[in-house]
């Protein structure tokens, strides 16, 4: 899921290299920077009142949400619901906060399961995970259906939109897995990825700013007198690229550049199952995930032949991701090396 920064992005990073945001009295400048930012990303997920700040990467945006949510529920053992397939940065979470988690198994298209989601409410349930573009294989949860289990149990619910929620506002047909669901509480989405930023820029959006109080730390020595962030000092240089980026851009230029994405991973599932490979789900992302006979074996040989792609054990198959960067030509050689 790498992709070189957009030009632009490289070059606001350079002009703010030695900014810190951890220290937001010093970089007035900045702040103002990610406020803008999260203004256009609350705006990007219907939500115009959303609060947030942009992190080390998606691990650390999980992190916020899940801390806040255990913090409001205030359980002696809270439990998190989240499908099989979410991300694994959840296990370093479970581990430090001393959160159990509760593995919800997939159905036939690799989404979790929404009444074994409801069944497994307890009392002791902090927040329902979902994921809107899992990272293995680009499966999208049923957002729609699980905010409404929460709405019903009165259970946070965060989504994980690190790499979808720069992809999915800007397809034609889309499921909804944003702010305009009353349950969705927090939502974590991630500009260094889709959004052409610089390394590292996470983001970590709520619905509203009450809820960061959940997580508000003093900080008595510094010019601003509370943080909210796991990370204290936080590189504005990040920030102004993705800030750059979304002005170049605009919502037309990310539109571009998104369909292009998608008309390669066609290409390739087309090309994928001529060739006879089975391909794991139709791609609603820029992921390709296929098997063949023996697919830890070709694997390997992809990798000798240059081909940077992922074996995924659990599902015995091989994951491509199209950034930006992919090219229709490279879609063709690869296809070719298979064949």
């Amino acid at each position: 899921m790498c992709t070189k920064p957009h030009p632009i992005a490289e070059k606001a990073n350079r002009m703010f290299f030695d900014s810190n945001l951890g220290d937001k009295g010093l970089f007035p400048g900045t702040v103002q920077v990610e406020k803008e930012v999260i203004s256009q990303l609350g705006e990007l997920l219907n939500n115009k009142n959303a609060t947030g700040f942009l992190v080390t990467g998606g691990t650390e945006a999980n992190m916020m949400a899940l801390l806040a949510a255990r913090n409001k529920a205030k359980v002696e053992k809270p439990e998190v619901i989240l499908p099989y397939s979410a991300h694994f940065s959840f296990n370093k979470i479970f581990n430090m906060l001393k959160i159990k988690p509760i593995y919800i198994p997939l159905d036939k298209a690799f989404r979790v399961k929404v009444s074994e989601v409801e069944r497994n409410i307890n009392k002791n349930t902090v927040a329902i995970v979902g994921t809107a573009g899992t990272a293995e294989l680009g499966a999208i949860d049923p957002i729609e259906q699980i905010s409404e289990i929460a709405v019903k149990n009165k259970v946070w619910h965060h989504v994980d939109a690190a790499f979808g929620g720069l992809i999915l506002p800007f397809l034609k047909e889309t499921p909804l897995f944003d702010f305009r669901l009353q349950g969705v509480t927090s939502i974590t989405v991630d500009p260094h990825k889709m959004g052409m930023a610089a390394i590292p820029t996470g983001g970590i959006l709520f619905r509203d700013r009450t809820l960061i109080e959940l997580i508000k730390t003093e900080t008595p020595y510094l010019t601003g007198k509370t943080q909210f962030t796991i990370a204290g000092t936080r590189t504005g240089a990040a920030v102004a690229s993705a800030w750059a980026v979304f002005r170049f851009l605009g919502r037309d230029g990310f539109e571009r550049i998104v369909k292009n994405c998608i008309k390669n991973t066609v290409t390739l599932a087309k090309g994928l199952k001529k060739i006879g490979f089975e391909v794991l789900c139709e791609p609603q992302l820029n992921i390709v995930a296929f098997r063949s006979n023996n697919t830890g074996k070709l694997a390997e040989i992809l990798w000798r032949k240059g081909w940077f792609i992922s074996y995924i054990p659990k599902y015995d198959c091989i994951r491509v991701v199209l950034m930006p960067h992919t090219k229709q030509k490279h879609v063709a050689a690869f296809l070719n090396d298979l064949a």
